[in-house]
């Protein structure tokens, strides 16, 4: 793509999309190709992710920015302002130590967001925001890279980034990523629980591609890459104050081409966290406190229900009729006949109604879907059993353990199985 072509895409953005305009005064290199996004908020310590990145890394020939957004809203308690200050100083501090030719820290520090809007979402959107201003200002259909300040990161992290969008057509791609499962940083427990919570994400994506929906990948904020022209023409990240990743990315998945980045991988913390209301570190809070057990998940005869559904739908039969009694109890006849006819309308061949199909009953409504088989049909049961379930539809298997199943999954995701 030509220097023209990607400053007008990335023009055209900021006229559309609101943004706060961020001006800094790092200089820019020429040669920059990735840029990696990390809000903080709050953070104790962020020194194992930045190590991973500036010391750990394998040679590679181009340049590097790292944007950290350390943010608060305007009533914020005075303990994380304080925090947050001391933060940006050792980060400035660490940028004048740590910069060189082809690595180059920028921290920046937001303190007055509005408290309605404040949270991880506006802070990765001003990140990935400033990332775009500044792939526009050398001309560059440039990586923007969402990372976490607790995740570490693998020695060829920007080499293999770098190769997948050069070497594929791939406009965006989740990152593989592993939980460590041992160790002495955290207590056994932290350990023990995030086995479970990965294993039920594998889990639940590997059942999403057993049912047959296209756009089955990981949605973590902490694991995804993507090009400027990408992030510009899906109309940038959201401000949601939890779930921003899987909003953001299954905009991505339905409206680029969407792969997996498995030649390199991240290591998000099991780390207890209350800073936002769902995802990982809040998985493990609500098991310390006993209000959520994670050696459970969704039933896999969910699964199975909606991949009788789809059968249908691929034999081109569309009739409402003969579809399983949990979807018609989701959905009505009239909520299906508007969609069927709609899809009609606009296709001309079975491949063009399926793939309106799956954009309209995509991961979000299959979620949904999901959450209504477990309060209405089939509850939440053992974790092990539903996934031995899955293992033995797909053809492999069955494990005794959490970790034998887990060690399994992350080997097939990694290969793109």
């Amino acid at each position: 793509m030509d220097k023209k072509s990607i400053v007008s895409i990335i023009d055209q953005y900021f006229q559309r999309f609101p943004f706060r305009k961020i001006e800094i005064n790092d200089s820019i290199s020429l040669d920059l190709k990735i840029i990696v996004v990390i809000p903080v908020y709050n953070e104790d310590a962020i020194e194992d992710t930045l190590e991973s990145i500036f010391l750990s890394q394998k040679d590679f020939s181009f340049s590097v920015e790292i944007i950290l957004l350390i943010n608060n809203s305007t009533d914020a308690p005075s303990s994380i302002i304080k925090k947050n200050q001391n933060t940006y100083n050792n980060l400035k501090l660490f940028a004048l130590q740590k910069n060189h030719c082809h690595i180059h820290l920028i921290p920046i520090y937001i303190d007055d967001l509005d408290p309605k809007h404040a949270g991880v979402g506006w802070a990765r959107k001003l990140g990935m925001d400033l990332a775009l201003q500044r792939f526009k200002k050398v001309g560059f259909n440039g990586i923007i890279v969402g990372l976490d300040a607790d995740t570490k990161v693998a020695n060829n992290y920007f080499n293999e980034i770098n190769q997948f969008f050069i070497k594929t057509d791939f406009q965006a791609g989740s990152i593989h990523f592993e939980h460590p499962t041992k160790g002495v940083k955290y207590h056994q427990f932290n350990y023990d629980q995030i086995i479970n919570y990965e294993l039920h994400l594998r889990y639940y994506k590997n059942a999403l591609l057993y049912i047959g929906l296209p756009f089955a990948f990981y949605t973590i904020g902490s694991a995804f890459a993507l090009t400027a022209k990408a992030y510009a023409r899906q109309g940038g990240m959201n401000r949601r104050k939890a779930g921003e990743d899987f909003y953001f990315i299954n905009k991505l998945i339905k409206g680029e081409k969407f792969g997996e980045i498995n030649k390199t991988m991240v290591f998000p913390s099991p780390r207890i966290s209350d800073r936002v209301p769902f995802g990982t570190g809040r998985a493990i809070l609500e098991a310390s406190k006993r209000k959520k057990d994670l050696k459970l998940t969704y039933d896999f005869k969910s699964f199975q229900v909606l991949k009788e559904w789809m059968e249908i739908i691929k034999s081109k039969s569309y009739n409402y009729r003969q579809f399983p009694p949990l979807i018609k109890q989701f959905m009505t006849f009239k909520e299906w006949e508007a969609h069927h006819q709609l899809f009609l309308k606009n296709s001309s061949n079975k491949n063009s109604y399926q793939n309106m199909f799956y954009k309209k009953f995509d991961a979000f409504w299959i979620l949904k879907f999901i959450h209504f088989s477990r309060d209405k049909s089939y509850k939440n049961s053992s974790l092990v059993k539903n996934t031995n379930f899955l293992l033995d539809k797909l053809g492999y298997k069955n494990y005794s353990s959490a970790i034998e199943q887990l060690n399994f999954l992350r080997t097939i995701d990694k290969k793109g199985a």
